[in-house]
């Protein structure tokens, strides 16, 4: 019997996409640091979701961030 796992920082939105990646990943995607990311998250213009001790990034509000 095969099974697969899916994490929440993995789950494909509608778009085929993830709905949150990690901070590491979000500043090698976008080439902002992860001070710069929390900048922007600390003004409103990221959202940043804790989950247990990990901080995740909403990869739409970064999409939105990165079209500006």
């Amino acid at each position: 019997m095969l099974t697969t796992t899916t994490t929440i920082n993995q789950s494909p939105n509608t778009w085929g996409s993830p709905l949150t990646m990690t901070l590491s990943n979000a500043s090698a995607i976008s080439g902002l640091s992860i001070s710069t990311l929390r900048r922007h998250a600390a003004k409103g213009h990221l959202r940043l979701i804790k989950l247990g001790g990990r901080t995740l990034v909403d990869s739409a509000s970064l999409r939105r961030l990165l079209q500006q």
